[in-house]
């Protein structure tokens, strides 16, 4: 398995990612609906308090990272 990924069930899985530069429910709104526009991704959702995003769908890591990068939103791989 990838690292930072969980299954849910055969064909969905969860990617968790670590955001910096989120410090309110604006950049939390704004990472959201970033990820939730990445082709793949059935739901997203951002933990302010500890900076996890959380993507679940079929995905490919890099095209997660690459859009909250192009947001203004460095993210990385949670080891």
């Amino acid at each position: 398995y990838e690292i930072g990924v969980r299954l849910v069930g055969s064909e969905m899985c969860i990617r968790d990612r670590q955001v910096q530069g989120a410090t309110c429910g604006g950049c939390v709104r704004s990472i959201e609906q970033t990820l939730h526009a990445v082709s793949g991704v059935s739901d997203a959702c951002m933990d302010l308090a500890t900076g996890v995003a959380s993507v679940v769908g079929r995905v490919e890591s890099n095209a997660l990272i690459e859009a909250l990068h192009r947001a203004g939103f460095p993210a990385a791989v949670i080891k």
